[in-house]
Formats: C-alpha cells, structure tokens, sequence
C-alpha cells in the first residue's frame, strides 16, 4: 500500500514572483524523496488574513502545516509588506 500523499500548502501574495518557483521545488523534492504532495495554493491578500494565518512572508511553503523555515515558529511580525 503506498504511504499517503504529503500535505503541502504555499501561501502568498498576489503579486509574489517566486510562488511558482516554490511551488516547483515542491515537486522536485517530492520526486527526489519518492512520494507524492497533495499541493494547496493559499493567496493572502490582506493583513488580517496574514495575521490569521501567521504568514511572514511571500511565499511561504508548509508541509504538514509547518513552515519549512524553522525560525518562522518564533516569528510575531505577519503581514503583506
């Protein structure tokens, strides 16, 4: 039985240009490591949604709903700018 598909989710803004570069790397890895990525595309588009969703920057890539950067945990500074 193969091992279920690893949930990943980019957030960013509207005008990010690397989203699809992240987003890219995403399957890269994924085909590296030998699995399969359930990929969500998350905009964030005002300052209370990046509040709300603790988003300190553009993009911001989550595996399993933790941020790859592991210095974003600490973070309190969310915000579209």
């Amino acid at each position: 039985m193969p091992d279920a598909p690893v949930s990943v989710e980019i957030l960013h803004t509207v005008g990010c240009g690397h989203w699809q570069a992240a987003r890219d790397a995403v399957y890269r890895v994924a085909e590296e490591v030998g699995t399969t990525v359930t990929l969500a595309d998350t905009v964030v588009d005002t300052p209370e949604a990046a509040r709300a969703l603790r988003f300190p920057g553009s993009p911001t890539v989550r595996v399993r709903g933790r941020d790859v950067q592991p210095e974003a945990e600490e973070r309190t500074d969310y915000g579209l700018g």
